[in-house]
């Protein structure tokens, strides 16, 4: 590449972050801006929390990026609960992904190796003990997790990015994180055709931010390169794709968004709840699958995780079913009937709803002889001191024959957003096969995601690839991704 280009990625979860850092490792004269919407920073399905807890209950949210020593360093501090509140955990069965996780994200990860469960009873209505298991979890190990919570493996990654472009000549890439960010529309300028970004940061661009003050805080401008613009855009949420009245939408231009829609087809909600005990329950598992309740699909005890094991309390996240989490939607909706504007996930609807109705159904599973445990149920557990929850509206795609077919028995269709809580297996990850029409750039990346050649626009992310939904998926279509555009824009300028 002998001329300077620009790339911007929206999205700054494990896919926008594995396209950076495959686009940093070429010499060339390359800008790359990534734009990141989330109120923690990057990460996005791979996001961790931290809640202070103190004497008298728990506090808010503890920023990764507040270095003030006063905050949580009151005498009636007692310790963190920490959390994985989005994935567990990830896999990497493809020879590909395997070869970075070993390799240069070493540092970053590592295999967690708890006591894992599942219940041995299936009821003969339901799915096989495959499409039933959290993927894979417990029979198809090997398990891995960042190093410290899952949302450091998009921070340490950038990171790495961050030092290794440092430490470089002045021809290599650069690159910039613009977090809290809200890419609200893309514009392609004809004559040098160039995309414009425009958008907003801060409060306006949350998710959780009430329509209201949203618009009130409006102050949508030129982001990034400004009038200079990018010679590429690489989309990485199928929320951008979303008509103008989500949180979430880019202003994709209309005949790509619905290519992308096409070929997500539906997508399987999920919920999660943080829920943190006063002390040791005694729960004789680390993770665990759930076959047959109508609530919890997944459970996870956080201190068992590398990097964020330790303290007096005892840390769980619990995962929805996908039946449980669209029947909650259904009835609190993502967008007002009347007024079409965006409903955000507000912390009273969280707490007061799904929070407890995920962790009720925990303890009920734990502590009767019908739940997970059998003839092994445990009395009691001991008091919940804090419940919390997340709405996840696009945790997964659907599966892949399930992407046309509208007639399926567990497809609905909700504030014009196609949902669908079929159940399929989610390991080992592989290629699934797909539609020829997807872009795709050596090392078997065909199939991994779409591309508008003509106007130099991508999508990525496990809801378009080929491979079997999760992180795994969503990075290598990133890479690939990457790769692709690195070739294009070569050609161009060789």
């Amino acid at each position: 590449m002998t001329s300077s280009k620009s790339i911007a990625i929206i999205g700054g979860g494990i896919t926008g972050v594995t396209a950076a850092w495959k686009l940093s490792k070429y010499d060339s004269n390359l800008t790359i801006h990534l734009f990141d919407q989330g109120r923690r920073g990057v990460g996005g399905r791979t996001s961790s929390r931290s809640v202070v807890s103190t004497a008298t209950g728990t506090g808010g949210d503890d920023d990764d990026d507040d270095d003030d020593p006063g905050d949580p360093g009151e005498e009636d501090c007692e310790e963190m609960l920490r959390f994985d509140h989005g994935c567990q955990f990830f896999r990497a069965d493809t020879s590909q992904f395997r070869e970075i996780v070993t390799g240069e994200w070493r540092p970053y990860v590592r295999e967690w190796k708890g006591h894992f469960y599942k219940s041995n009873k299936t009821t003969s209505s339901s799915s096989s003990s495959s499409e039933r298991e959290f993927f894979g979890m417990p029979s198809t190990p090997p398990f891995y997790v960042g190093l410290d919570g899952m949302q450091s493996l998009t921070k340490n990654i950038l990171d790495h990015v961050d030092k290794n472009i440092s430490s470089e000549s002045e021809s290599s890439p650069s690159l910039r994180v613009f977090t809290g960010t809200r890419v609200a529309n893309l514009e392609r300028d004809p004559s040098s055709q160039k995309w414009k970004l425009h958008g907003t940061s801060g409060t306006a661009a949350y998710h959780d931010t009430s329509e209201k003050v949203a618009q009130q805080l409006n102050n949508t401008q030129l982001l990034g390169e400004g009038e200079s613009g990018y010679d590429a855009v690489i989309l990485t949420d199928v929320s951008s794709s979303f008509g103008k009245w989500h949180r979430a939408s880019a202003g994709v231009p209309e005949h790509f968004a619905k290519k992308v829609r096409e070929r997500v087809g539906a997508r399987v909600p999920l919920f999660s709840a943080m829920v943190a005990f006063d002390g040791g329950t005694g729960i004789p598992f680390d993770a665990a699958s759930f076959d047959d309740d109508p609530v919890v699909w997944f459970a996870a005890r956080s201190n068992s995780k590398p990097g964020m094991e330790g303290g007096k309390k005892e840390c769980w996240t619990i995962v929805s079913t996908p039946e449980y989490a669209m029947a909650k939607i259904k009835e609190t909706p993502m967008q007002d009937p009347k007024t079409n504007e965006f409903i955000p996930q507000s912390d009273d609807y969280l707490t007061s709803v799904p929070g407890p109705d995920l962790c009720n159904a925990f303890k009920r599973s734990i502590t009767n002889r019908d739940g997970i445990l059998g003839e092994n149920a445990l009395e009691s557990l001991p008091e919940v001191v804090h419940v919390d929850a997340q709405r996840w509206g696009s945790a997964l795609p659907c599966h892949r024959h399930l992407r046309s077919d509208d007639s399926a028995t567990t497809r609905r269709i909700i504030s014009g957003v196609t949902y669908d809580a079929g159940r399929f297996p989610l390991a080992p990850t592989k290629e699934e096969g797909g539609q020829a029409d997807v872009g795709g750039c050596g090392g078997g990346g065909n199939g991994s995601f779409l591309v508008d050649e003509g106007m130099m626009l991508l999508q990525a992310g496990d809801m378009v690839s080929n491979h079997t939904p999760g992180l795994e998926s969503a990075a290598l279509s990133g890479y690939y991704a990457a790769g692709y555009l690195h070739e294009k824009l070569h050609s161009c300028t060789s």
